[in-house]
């Protein structure tokens, strides 16, 4: 998770650093306030829906690591008790042949 957090941050750097870019060329081309203002606008949107496209797939690859921890982390419980299961069953045949042999 750290990982995607980290390439979140970066990717969000990147996308924040190409806003600033885009905004700051438009602000400096030589055209009217109102194209200035439009194509100002027609990035802003652009930029909102990258960030929500990247915002939605971070939470997707969330949501598919935690129910593979999840997943993983039932698999494991279950060996686990299946092996407690084998410990305790080879623990009552030691104790039974231990008593049949000492005769107790």
């Amino acid at each position: 998770m750290a990982k995607e957090s980290g390439a979140f941050k970066l990717l969000a750097g990147l996308l924040i650093g190409a806003a600033a870019g885009a905004a700051a060329g438009l602000l400096m081309a030589p055209q009217s306030g109102e194209e200035t203002r439009k194509q100002l606008k027609k990035e802003a949107d652009r930029l909102k829906k990258d960030l929500e496209k990247y915002s939605n797939d971070f939470s997707d690859k969330a949501k598919k690591a935690k129910k593979d921890l999840e997943d993983r982390l039932a698999e494991v419980k279950s060996k686990l008790q299946s092996t407690a299961q084998d410990v305790k069953l080879e623990a009552k045949k030691a104790k039974d042949e231990f008593e049949e042999n000492v005769g107790v």
